[in-house]
């Protein structure tokens, strides 16, 4: 199984995983098993009275996980001097240090200064976040995106649906930037060689319409910054899937009907797309996985069970030392 794989490549290493808004129960669940398992060191910040005593409403031991307030770590000091160089050498110690106390903000200066390698937020935080700090995506990136992982654990298949998660309708730059990211990712995980279907309503011109020039203009922008990777585009989901269908839809297509990742023209079709397979098919879902971030930081989407947050912490761990 593929994560029982992920989690033997992290086991050894022990890393700090972050969590800066943990009164949650699945958050309290998630410290509590990679506690128990040994996989990682949770750390929840906040105020350790509230925190220890929402733990103990829900039931929920909290022995061995660590809980703190951002101004008890010994190096508080060291980051509110350095932030205040960083990013904000206007302002007075006072200000940076009541600003410091807050758990996201913390828990971003122990991943710069490499103290932990995960931070997991909320959606509104993830969102002010972002808004407040645009020096947080990744040297050379426009944009944050995000992709899903789909799998079939008996026929042993793994797929990845990448979307533009926060650019509703992207620019054929965004949707290049997306497919080639998703792609080197889906290679960190699989260690197989990444197979792009760019989708869209058409086939190789079997219609016209400017949402598909978007998608065939993508493809261009990718054949120019990333010429080895193997992508068709424009492609119906069929053709990219099913190589009876490609081979009559795309004949002599890269593809053949083998391709695993799948870049979605928008975010409406995505949507749409990964939750018909969550309903209707054997398939199996996570996500989604935020990339284009500097930081190492997952979002914790408000519909991923316990479950699911836990496996996409391992993921994502795996993507961070791959």
């Amino acid at each position: 199984m593929l994560f029982d794989q992920w989690m033997e490549k992290i086991w050894f290493k022990t890393p700090i995983v972050i969590f800066p808004q943990p009164q949650d129960i699945r958050i309290l669940k998630v410290a509590r098993r990679l506690t128990d398992t040994g996989l990682a060191r949770a750390l929840l910040l906040g105020n350790q009275f509230e925190i220890r005593s929402f733990a103990e409403t829900q039931k929920i031991r909290l022995n061995g996980v660590s809980v703190r307030k951002p101004i008890h770590f010994t190096s508080f000091d060291h980051y509110c001097r350095d932030f205040r160089k960083q990013f904000a050498p206007e302002k007075k110690i006072p200000e940076i240090r009541q600003q410091l106390q807050q758990p996201t903000l913390f828990g971003l200066q122990m991943l710069w200064h490499q103290e932990a390698q995960l931070a997991l937020l909320r959606p509104q935080a993830f969102k002010e976040l972002l808004s407040q700090w645009s020096h947080l995506l990744t040297d050379g990136q426009h944009m944050l995106s995000s992709f899903s992982l789909v799998w079939h654990e008996q026929e042993k298949q793994l797929l990845a649906f990448a979307d533009p998660y926060f650019y509703p309708r992207p620019t054929p730059e965004q949707l290049a930037e997306i497919a080639i990211t998703t792609a080197k990712n889906f290679q960190k995980l699989s260690n197989q060689t990444a197979r792009l279907a760019m989708l869209s309503f058409s086939t190789r011109g079997s219609a016209s319409h400017p949402q598909i020039e978007v998608v065939r203009q993508a493809l261009t922008i990718i054949r120019k910054k990333a010429p080895d990777l193997k992508v068709e585009g424009e492609i119906q989901f069929d053709a990219a899937f099913v190589p009876e269908v490609g081979r009559k839809k795309a004949p002599g297509n890269v593809l053949n009907g083998k391709a695993n990742v799948y870049i979605f023209p928008s975010l409406n079709a995505a949507n749409i797309g990964l939750k018909i397979v969550q309903t209707l098919t054997p398939y199996q879902t996570l996500g989604p996985i935020i990339q284009g971030l500097k930081y190492p930081v997952q979002l914790i989407d408000d519909t991923v069970c316990e479950d699911g947050l836990f496996k996409q912490i391992i993921v994502a761990l795996n993507l961070i030392n791959a």
